[in-house]
This record gives structure tokens, sequence and C-alpha cells, in this order.
């Protein structure tokens, strides 16, 4: 059943798709604006993914390159920083119409093995929205261990939010 799918490199032709899962896939009150997702696909094309399936795109993982404790605000634009050392993931989602296929653990493991190609030393997020249970079982854990700016930053998301990391070593 999985077959039917593949990962890849997210393609601009790819955006409308993206912009109609993220409206399924998210509360009202954590939902970015069009703007904001086609500038990040600029900033960082190569490390924005989808899976697609017969009937198109049906999910999508946006990440950049990062360091271990830094966080993105909410609604705030990205791009790969200097001498990165993590993959950021900040945006996933699947469209309901693909929900259990198990599409987003895949999604997540291929983005983790580009991470792990580019010798980066481990992965983080922002968990919202009740997911922390999903990234755990990817192998994320909580980091608590925030600079007081950071924390402000995480802070800027609606509902609880966790900073998880995972490490490759």
């Amino acid at each position: 059943m999985n077959d039917k799918f593949i990962c890849r490199v997210m393609q601009r032709g790819d955006l409308a798709s993206v912009i109609s899962i993220q409206a399924e896939a998210y509360i009202d009150e954590i939902l970015e604006r069009d703007e904001v997702i086609i500038e990040r696909f600029a900033a960082v094309p190569d490390t924005s993914w989808v899976v697609e399936g017969e009937q198109g795109v049906c999910g999508y993982l946006v990440g950049y390159l990062s360091h271990q404790g830094y966080v993105t605000p909410w609604g705030e634009t990205f791009s790969h920083k200097t001498n990165a050392d993590h993959l950021y993931l900040h945006d996933l989602a699947i469209s309901t119409s693909a929900a259990g296929f198990g599409l987003g653990p895949r999604l997540v493991k291929y983005a983790l093995k580009q991470a792990q190609a580019r010798a980066l030393r481990g992965a983080a997020l922002v968990s919202v929205q009740d997911s922390k249970g999903f990234w755990q079982k990817l192998g994320f854990s909580e980091h608590p261990q925030l600079t007081p700016a950071q924390q402000q930053h995480l802070d800027s998301y609606t509902g609880p939010a966790f900073y998880m990391t995972q490490d490759f070593s």
C-alpha cells in the first residue's frame, strides 16, 4: 500500500497543494499565511519535501539547516544557518485524504536520512497540536534547556508547544 507513495524534493508547482494541505491540518491560530509558506520555500528549497501518490501531493515537510537550541518564532520566515549542525523540522502536514498510510513517519524518516547525508549531528522541532507522542515514536525527546530568548520564541506558539531534538550519534 505504501509503495504507491514517493518522497521527493518540493517543487514550486507543489505550493498550491502544500497551502491546501496546511489549511486542512492546522487550527486557525497556527495557520500560516500563504506568503510565508512561499517565502520559506524560496529560501530553503533543498530542505522542503513532499510525499506524492497517485492523486498528487498529499503531504509535505519543510525544514532548514540550523543549530540545536534555536527555535524559530511562530510565523517568522527562516533561512539556512551558517555552520548548521541540525535539521530543524518546521512544518509537517499530511492531507486528511491520505491519513492512515503512515506518510508522516515516512516523510520524516526521508528527511532525517537527508540530514544524515549532510553529516548533521541531529534534528530539532517544535511539537504543537498534541503531536509530542508522534515525535517521541520517531525518536525525538523534549529538550527543556533553552535560553530565555529561545524560550520566548517557543512561547510564541499557540497551545502547549515543546522543543524536541534527536541526536544522530
